[in-house]
């Protein structure tokens, strides 16, 4: 099968979905209880968070400069800005094609190899990944009480459930190990396992390139910048729904995690999953469906309105340059 058609259908196939998905998370349940909640919400804590999204991918262009830095390449702030941007605006439609689309446009404004671009770019998606799983692992372990209070309403098992989780999680790491080690000789024959060979090498790569870099200590700052501000454009929009305003820290890293675990589904601009995965994330507080989808929609049209508007200046500025450039090289060769 032709790659372009298959990227269509596989586009179509997982927007279907994803249509689904919000229409069973959303739809199909009181979506005007979930707009009436939205209407309440307050303006000032709203722009608090627009602008917590507009540095995080400022910040995000600059982080990505100092990657440019070891292959003697320099961009402008400004054209970098644009590329993410474009970048994120492509995802919205063809998931993952945003990781093309920005080393393409930054390769055409600034003359720097595509294929030079699209290396730092798979750095980028390292440190994103590492900041993730830390994320993952630091809320399992500090909300454990949370989780396992979570499950023991729902079994209605005041007693039993936290060992019962404690002993669960034991168990499957322990039989998981046993039978790892016992047929380790049919595992590492495995071509899934040979794939997870070459992912792990590759993130230890993209973590030694990060240590070589001249300025490998404001390249982690910004990476620590751009997550801090992903948390307080959600934890501030905390604050403008009256149901969600008494969360702390804690749920706020939740909602982060569930709502990057939603956007790695391969659907377009992550509608469904988003809005079904965050009101899951905040069940574990006792928040209640109605609140917890009106927070994940509120929360999930600002990040895709802010891409969306931004995205429009920033093809208008992508189009405008890339023609001035294409006019001054004609110029230059007569």
């Amino acid at each position: 099968m032709n790659k372009k058609i298959k990227t269509i259908l596989n586009t179509v196939v997982f927007l279907l979905l994803g249509a689904v998905i919000f229409y069973f998370a959303i739809l199909k349940n009181n979506p005007e209880d979930i707009w009436e909640q939205i209407k309440t919400a307050e303006i000032k804590w709203i722009l608090v968070a627009i602008v917590c999204g507009v540095l995080s991918h400022l910040v995000r262009a600059l982080r990505w400069n100092i990657l440019l830095q070891p292959l003697g390449y320099k961009a402008s702030v400004a054209n970098s800005f644009h590329a993410v941007i474009i970048g994120y605006l492509v995802n919205m439609g063809v998931p993952r094609a945003g990781e093309i689309a920005r080393p393409a446009v930054l390769s055409k404004l600034e003359k720097i190899p595509f294929n030079k671009l699209v290396g730092t770019v798979v750095v980028e998606r390292v440190v994103d990944l590492i900041i993730t799983l830390i994320i993952g692992v630091a809320i399992f372990f500090i909300q454990f009480n949370v989780i396992a209070d979570f499950f023991t309403t729902t079994f209605q098992d005041v007693d039993s459930t936290k060992i019962l989780i404690y002993g669960i999680v034991g168990v499957a790491f322990l039989g998981l190990g046993l039978f790892a080690y016992m047929k380790r000789d049919f595992i590492y024959s495995l071509p899934i396992i040979n794939k997870l060979k070459t992912f792990i090498e590759g993130l230890l790569d993209g973590v030694k390139t990060i240590f070589k870099l001249k300025q490998n200590g404001l390249f982690l700052f910004y990476s620590l910048f751009i997550w801090v501000m992903y948390f307080l454009m959600s934890y501030f929009i905390f604050f403008a729904l009256e149901g969600t305003a008494h969360l702390g820290l804690s749920a706020g890293l939740t909602v982060l995690l569930f709502g990057t675990a939603a956007m790695i589904v391969p659907i377009p601009g992550g509608l469904g999953t988003y809005e079904a995965m965050v009101p899951a994330g905040l069940a574990l507080y006792a928040i209640e469906p109605l609140v917890g989808k009106s927070f994940a929609i509120l929360t999930h049209s600002l990040q895709i309105l802010l891409i969306f508007v931004i995205g429009i200046y920033s093809v208008l500025y992508f189009v405008i340059k890339s023609n001035r450039i294409k006019k001054n090289d004609l110029e230059s060769t007569n």
